[in-house]
């Protein structure tokens, strides 16, 4: 390799390691706010390496007998519709219910995806602008 060219990498390098540590002061904010950690799930990376696809047994479609496609997972979240005006959403965190209307969509996808064992959502609706229920999207309470 070619003394600029490491010139080169060396700052791209510089550079992601700083994004890095902005970061990790990010999610050390949002734990200060919270009082405890928030479980911030890794998101893919361009970097993070692909698997490869497995070819089919018999590349037909056809599945051996006795065995089902399965359904996909239904993603239980879609975009406001009609008099719709934001998302209300339920969960468990650390034993306490926590209830709050949020509308962005995207930190609501990160909210279901943090889920794990100190996080529970167990109802999620949309609201009309008077806080009326309008639809359930997702009622998995006991």
């Amino acid at each position: 390799m070619r003394a600029d060219q490491q010139i080169q990498i060396n700052t791209l390098l510089l550079a992601r390691e700083e994004l890095f540590v902005r970061i990790h002061d990010l999610e050390k904010s949002a734990a200060a706010l919270l009082g405890e950690p928030y479980p911030f799930i890794r998101p893919a990376l361009p970097s993070d390496p692909r698997s490869k696809r497995k070819p089919s047994g018999s590349g037909t479609g056809i599945l051996p007998v006795g065995l089902k496609k399965s359904p996909p997972t239904r993603d239980p979240l879609r975009r406001l519709e009609g008099l719709e005006t934001a998302y209300r959403v339920t969960y468990q965190r650390s034993g306490q219910t926590v209830t709050e209307d949020h509308d962005d969509l995207d930190a609501l996808r990160t909210l279901l995806a943090s889920q794990g064992k100190n996080l529970s959502v167990t109802r999620l609706e949309t609201i009309d602008l008077g806080g009326r229920t309008k639809s359930v999207l997702l009622d998995s309470a006991p």
